[in-house]
């Protein structure tokens, strides 16, 4: 099964079930990806760990409101990632 679908039955299962398992490897995949975009766009380390959290944590509580038809989970994920450093940097 090709990784997209593996992150898209996982999201579901966040979505309907908060199964706590189905996020941890969702958590376990994205954290460090999310962390080192942040890098990458120039956070300090520190500040990276504390969006790629955040951006966790807003998965976690947002799961209802993704949609498949709208795009991949690694998409909407980077979404919220360029959003809360977007976020941040406004205040």
């Amino acid at each position: 099964m090709p990784v997209g679908d593996v992150h898209k039955q996982l999201m579901q299962q966040v979505a309907e079930f908060r199964d706590r398992e189905a996020f941890k490897s969702l958590f376990q995949h994205f954290a460090p990806r999310v962390k080192a975009l942040m890098i990458k766009s120039g956070a300090a380390s520190g500040e990276a760990e504390d969006i790629a959290q955040d951006v966790m944590m807003r998965v976690w509580l947002k799961s209802i409101q993704y949609s498949n038809a709208k795009g991949a989970v690694s998409t909407w994920v980077y979404t919220i990632a360029r959003n809360v450093r977007i976020d941040r940097l406004r205040r």
